[in-house]
């Protein structure tokens, strides 16, 4: 602008040497013609701008409608998606009733078959503990019923019951209240413990081995006394005083495991005030049952298990341990199971109670090894020998001393021993039982269940326990307790 108003001046000076035009006329003129200008630009740059600022609204507009039609359609799927949930809850409502009704389909068919013991105890109205001891790493799970059902003081009074090959603590409550010996012997007032063997169900676990090796399960009942059941008893004389008696119950395996203990630590035979044998199993030379004619095989056959990495003996997921679901409560053959039973452990159909078949074998099989099987077919086939394991001739040697095992030395008990037996049991003899009653102290006493046809498990799950059994026990542990206050 500034250069243009320097060229007007030029010409118009140039101009007034040849011309006469009024300086101050050209300056109006130039004047009114640079206004025209600026007036011409500015409504241009209006237009421009006016241009401008409408495109711009348009596309304002254009965009606020595209999000305004967006969120209108999110906003309808949103409802509908609202709407289609609360259909669908309202369904689900409407066919779902909450009034506290219960369908015969929802209950469990069997409640004791399918709880565990310390559920079964509590649900039946008894305070049910369950106290943990360790030995050799294996961690031991005791229930203990510590008074009756009533409740009342803790006696010093305690009973110690270990259960047989197989099973668990399941065993004592099997037949209920007032049959059922945990439940007898804990209204009667006395503090009742039961345990439960290394490897079972309820003493799975190992604070320092995996369960499914050879490490785990390299052990028999010959360690469960050695090591378990003395940790046991000590761990309940810590617990409630050094003037606490305890006596022993143990059923089957449960016995044998209480003869190897006071041989290999006879110390206990001071500790304990007596020991119950409840279908006594030590010598098995005798032994009726069909299982006699496959002892020599087992070994044979825990050698091809360990083969294919198996060192427990029948584990429920197993082949065989498979089978014990046919005698469930849903697919019970109880004329099957009954008879398997029968041919195992002695025919008795009066005392059979076939009610219990379904929670007792939901409860069998609770886990053992295969050393223990094999342990006690080396008794069946030893000849009348009660015998530490046998590992071979150079082994036995290399640990024992000798080509042969050592026997156990049942001259080293002393503690007051009571051997209750039946003609029927199959796996307890009577001339097995004798021979045991002579290796026995003088004051041993004897028992014979009166019933012709009691077997091995009807200690367990007899109709006529109380009868039979129970009051025996107790009329003898009176007797125990008294003696040894006495002396």
């Amino acid at each position: 602008m500034y250069t243009t108003l320097v060229y007007f001046i030029f010409l118009s000076g140039v101009t007034s040497f040849s011309t006469t035009l009024n300086l101050s006329d050209f300056f109006a003129d130039q004047s009114h013609n640079f206004i025209n200008f600026l007036e011409e630009r500015g409504n241009e740059m209006e237009e421009a701008f006016s241009s401008s600022y409408a495109r711009a609204m348009k596309m304002k507009n254009s965009f606020d409608s595209y999000v305004e039609e967006q969120q209108n359609k999110i906003s309808t799927e949103i409802n509908s998606y609202i709407e289609n949930v609360k259909d669908r809850g309202q369904q689900l409502a409407n066919s779902f009733s909450y009034v506290q009704t219960q369908d015969a389909a929802d209950a469990l068919p069997a409640p004791d078959a399918a709880l565990t013991v310390p559920a079964r105890i509590a649900r039946l109205g008894y305070n049910c503990e369950t106290h943990t001891v360790i030995s050799q790493g294996y961690v031991l799970n005791l229930h203990r019923i510590p008074y009756s059902k009533g409740g009342g003081n803790i006696s010093s009074k305690t009973v110690l019951l270990q259960h047989g090959l197989f099973a668990s603590s399941a065993d004592w409550i099997l037949n209920g209240p007032n049959k059922a010996l945990a439940y007898v012997l804990a209204d009667a007032g006395y503090d009742v413990w039961m345990a439960n063997v290394r490897g079972n169900v309820y003493s799975a676990e190992h604070t320092s081995l995996k369960r499914n090796t050879k490490s785990y399960w390299n052990f028999s009942w010959h360690d469960i006394a050695l090591y378990d059941v003395p940790a046991v008893i000590d761990y309940i004389m810590k617990l409630k005083g050094e003037d606490t008696q305890i006596t022993y119950i143990g059923h089957s395996m449960g016995s044998t495991i209480l003869f190897a203990m006071l041989t290999l630590r006879p110390e206990y035979n001071r500790v304990l005030t007596a020991g119950y044998a409840l279908a006594p199993v030590a010598f098995m030379s005798d032994i009726k049952s069909p299982i006699k004619a496959l002892a020599p095989l087992a070994s044979n056959v825990a050698h091809m298990e360990m083969l294919y990495g198996s060192h427990e003996f029948l584990p429920k997921n197993s082949m065989f341990g498979k089978l014990v679901t046919s005698c469930s409560i849903e697919y019970a053959d109880h004329k099957l199971c009954r008879n398997a039973v029968f041919q195992i452990c002695g025919e008795n159909e009066k005392q059979y109670n076939e009610t219990l078949m379904p929670v007792f074998m939901a409860h069998f099989g609770a886990g053992t090894s295969w050393k223990t099987i094999v342990h006690y077919a080396q008794e069946v086939v030893a000849k009348g020998r009660f015998q530490f394991f046998d590992l071979g001739p150079w082994n036995n040697k290399r640990i024992y001393g000798a080509e042969t095992p050592p026997e156990y030395d049942l001259s080293k008990i002393t503690l007051p021993i009571k051997l209750f037996w039946a003609q029927n049991d199959l796996l307890s003899t009577e001339m097995d039982v004798k021979k045991l009653q002579d290796r026995l102290p003088a004051t041993t006493d004897v028992y014979l269940v009166p019933d012709p046809k009691f077997n091995h498990l009807d200690y367990l799950w007899a109709i006529d326990a109380p009868s039979l059994l129970n009051n025996e026990i107790l009329t003898s542990l009176q007797k125990s307790f008294n003696n040894f206050t006495n002396n």
